[in-house]
């Protein structure tokens, strides 16, 4: 008896840690379409589906069904796109929603709203990452085509300001490595910042 209770639970773990990785693959991707769309906005590049960028085939269906009604409610801001950075939130925000409902966690409601802004400030980090890396790999290629320079119009923003004061050796730059470097440490910053504030709320 002991041991069918066992596997029981065994198989809804199991069933469980599934559930949450496709969760999280799916929430990944729809936020980081709608974090990549107010980055080109803030940008200013342009990503209508007319406009030849790479991007705008998939951005486009990947986030208009959310951002659209929310366009409704909030005026659209001139560089800032609230939108996309709400439409980021609520999909994130859901998911930790269904995590935690699932896992039974005890977290109050404030801190569910921690959550969900912390793992946002994760995913854009991490895409930042991202898009350093892709970044790095055609500067070696060194083969033009329209996806190329896209990456190279939304990286180079980033670095210029850190050409200024990141070293170069034998005529390499550095300030891409520099970036990364920063972003990690945002990271765990980060990361210690939510402990303590959960462990705060927690308290109260």
């Amino acid at each position: 008896m002991g041991l069918n209770i066992e596997k029981r639970e065994s198989i809804t773990a199991m069933f469980f840690e599934l559930f949450s990785l496709c969760i999280e693959a799916c929430t990944t991707i729809l936020v980081a379409a709608c974090l990549l769309r107010f980055y080109l906005h803030y940008l200013k590049i342009n990503f209508a589906p007319a406009s030849g960028n790479p991007f705008s085939h998939i951005l486009y269906p990947l986030t208009n069904w959310l951002i659209r009604p929310l366009s409704k409610i909030i005026p659209f801001g001139a560089r800032i796109d609230i939108n996309s950075l709400l439409a980021s939130y609520l999909l994130v925000l859901v998911k930790v929603l269904l995590l935690q409902a699932l896992s039974n966690s005890g977290h109050l409601n404030i801190q569910i709203l921690v959550i969900a802004l912390f793992d946002l400030f994760d995913l854009a980090l991490s895409g930042l990452i991202g898009l350093l890396l892709v970044y790095v790999i055609f500067s070696w290629v060194q083969t033009y085509s329209p996806t190329q320079e896209l990456f190279v119009q939304m990286v180079e923003p980033l670095l210029k300001p850190l050409r200024k004061i990141s070293p170069r050796i034998s005529g390499l730059d550095l300030s891409a490595l520099v970036l990364m470097l920063i972003i990690q440490m945002s990271k765990v910053i980060l990361g210690r910042l939510q402990i303590a504030l959960l462990a705060l709320l927690s308290s109260l």
